[in-house]
C-alpha cells in the first residue's frame, strides 16, 4: 500500500470516529451510550431524596411520621417527574 493509500485509510478512520463520537454526543440520556444517569443510579437518587425529605421534615416538627412520609412522596413524585421529563 502506497504512503498516499495509507494517509487517506487514516484521514477517512478519524473522520468516522468523529462522526461516530457526534452521533453518541446526539443521543438522549435514556439511550444506550447516551449522556446521564442509568436507570440504577436514578432509582438510587429518587430513594436518597426521599429518605433525606422524610429526615428533614421529622426534623421540622412534622406532627408525626405519617406527615412527614407524605411530604416525603411528594417529594419523591416532583422528583421522578423531573427524571422522566427531562431531555
Amino acid at each position: 500500500m502506497s504512503r498516499r493509500a495509507r494517509r487517506r485509510s487514516g484521514r477517512d478512520r478519524a473522520g468516522q470516529q468523529r462522526a461516530e463520537r457526534a452521533v453518541r454526543a446526539d443521543r438522549p440520556s435514556h439511550e444506550p451510550g447516551g449522556r446521564g444517569l442509568g436507570l440504577g443510579a436514578q432509582i438510587v437518587l429518587l430513594i436518597a431524596i426521599f429518605a433525606a425529605t422524610v429526615a428533614i421534615a421529622e426534623l421540622a416538627g412534622a406532627a408525626n411520621l405519617g406527615v412527614a412520609l407524605g411530604v416525603g412522596q411528594i417529594v419523591f413524585a416532583i422528583a421522578l417527574l423531573f427524571l422522566l421529563l427531562r431531555p
